[in-house]
């Protein structure tokens, strides 16, 4: 998985798979001395269920080095997007935040678990990408609301989200769907790359499927 770097030089990243069979973000920190060892832990092991696991995307730095990422299992639409040898659920975007104090521990929050339902979308493989003023934007790459597109363990051609964070700590993000795949009339179909957000709140990404060749697709969101 990519890792992110902090001012310090410490290394953070993602592994899909561990010990637990959920998956860990993890943090590689440099050696005191050139040529040295570089010191790894873990900082949060997911899983079980209502929890995230098996994050395969990159994370992302937000203020104050909180993360955020995505999961491609758990969250608590479980059974719904059930994969056969995986834990269940439609996944989850979550948030990881830095201890009050050297050494304590890294707490993090499931801010959205994706549904499948009623136009949701299900399995956001990309990460999500962070607007200055605090608002999420990522990709699943199935849901919606789209029926001409059915995968063996998934139906929808995949969609665009907002996330936008709440009025007051501790509350509930809110979900908007910017856009909903087709798959049909040169629109893509299976976003499962980065999004990429322009200083005039453009969004541009890529799909998997779809287009005029059913080769995939660069599309570009404007608000």
């Amino acid at each position: 998985m990519a890792t992110v770097a902090s001012e310090a030089g410490v290394l953070y990243g993602t592994t899909s798979a561990g010990s637990d069979g959920y998956g860990a973000v993890y943090q590689l920190a440099p050696p005191v001395v050139a040529g040295g060892t570089w010191t790894a832990a873990n900082i949060h092991s997911f899983g079980p269920i209502p929890d995230g696991g098996g994050p395969e995307a990159s994370l992302t730095v937000g203020q104050d080095a909180v993360f955020y990422g995505t999961t491609l299992c758990g969250g608590s639409a479980q059974p719904l997007c059930a994969i056969p040898g995986a834990s269940g659920g439609c996944d989850t975007v979550f948030q990881l935040t830095p201890p009050t104090a050297p050494g304590g521990p890294w707490t993090e929050t499931v801010l959205y678990s994706f549904m499948r339902q009623n136009g949701d979308g299900a399995f956001p493989f990309g990460p999500v990408v962070l607007a200055p003023n605090g608002i999420l934007y990522g990709t699943s790459g199935y849901g919606g609301n789209a029926g001409s597109c059915n995968f063996y363990f998934a139906t929808g051609c995949g969609t665009v989200f907002q996330l936008t964070p709440p009025a007051a700590p501790g509350g509930a993000w809110t979900e908007t769907m910017l856009h909903n795949f087709s798959g049909e009339n040169g629109d893509g179909a299976a976003p499962i790359g980065a999004l990429a957000l322009d200083s005039n709140g453009v969004l541009y990404g890529t799909t998997f499927f779809g287009g005029s060749a059913d080769l995939g697709t660069v599309f570009a969101i404007t608000p």
